[in-house]
């Protein structure tokens, strides 16, 4: 099955590193044309660099996707240059490794802002644009955290789990426009943030060897591997799924531990 998603336009939050980064660049390879989003200029243009590189059309936009009128700019940037808006992916996100009472109010704010408050302003701004896509494809990042979390998450597990519940709402929502939403919920991803969470740890090898032992396959997932599930979402050969949340974890929160 080979998945085009030529003459499109894709906007990608959160594009700078890990699953954004792969992500951006697996629907250029795909055909589509790419805004990259990021907060960090830096690794945002490496990404739009990379996509042009392909010889696809990227533009970077700076924007903090929890402030509203970064927010509005940016939508207004991609309809000056490419006119048009067809496939969303709510990427952006942060997290906190810290207990209920260790967590500030205004990092728990931040987690909220950024992690959920974030998909709504960034997929408001863009409506305009994803109705007039006849078709258009808006896919949001959750977590097995949603769903099955452990301690020290509390702020990100609730994030997330308003990111699955936004997402069945504005299936609801955005159908009447012919746009499909549809949530993700990676597991344990190879990424800078799991490099991150590991370096808290007090024996890093310790905590990805026991990481290792939860997944029946026997290894924890790549950022490519949730870059081949937004591809498949982005395009036609998924025109009758939305208000899904699909997991992609490697079976990890479907066995049962004992």
């Amino acid at each position: 099955m080979d998945i085009r998603l030529d003459k499109r336009v894709a906007l990608v939050t959160g594009a700078g590193e890990g699953i954004g980064h792969t992500c951006a660049v697996a629907l250029a390879t795909a055909g589509a044309d790419v805004v990259v989003n990021d907060a960090n200029p830096a690794t945002g243009r490496a990404t739009a660099a990379a996509i042009e590189k392909m010889g696809r059309r990227s533009l970077f936009v700076q924007a903090d996707v929890s402030d509203a009128h970064a927010v509005q700019s940016m939508v207004e940037t991609v309809q000056e240059t490419f006119g048009a808006l067809h496939v969303l992916l709510n990427n952006a996100g942060v997290n906190i490794f810290k207990n209920l009472e260790q967590t500030t109010p205004e990092e728990w704010d931040r987690v909220m802002s950024v992690d959920l408050r974030g998909i709504y302003l960034v997929t408001r701004a863009a409506l305009p644009l994803l109705q007039a896509a006849n078709g258009a494809s808006v896919i949001n990042v959750a977590s097995v955290h949603a769903s099955a979390t452990v301690a020290g998450m509390t702020a990100y597990a609730a994030a997330k789990g308003g990111v699955v519940a936004v997402g069945r709402s504005l299936a609801q929502d955005l159908g009447r426009f012919g746009i499909r939403v549809n949530t993700i919920s990676p597991g344990f991803v190879q990424t800078p943030l799991l490099d991150r969470w590991l370096a808290s740890e007090p024996d890093p090898q310790a905590s990805l060897a026991r990481v290792l032992g939860f997944h029946p396959l026997g290894r924890i997932g790549t950022p490519q591997d949730i870059g081949n599930l937004v591809v498949f979402l982005a395009s036609d050969f998924s025109s009758f799924i939305s208000g899904a949340n699909i997991t992609i974890d490697g079976a990890l929160t479907a066995r049962l531990m004992h």
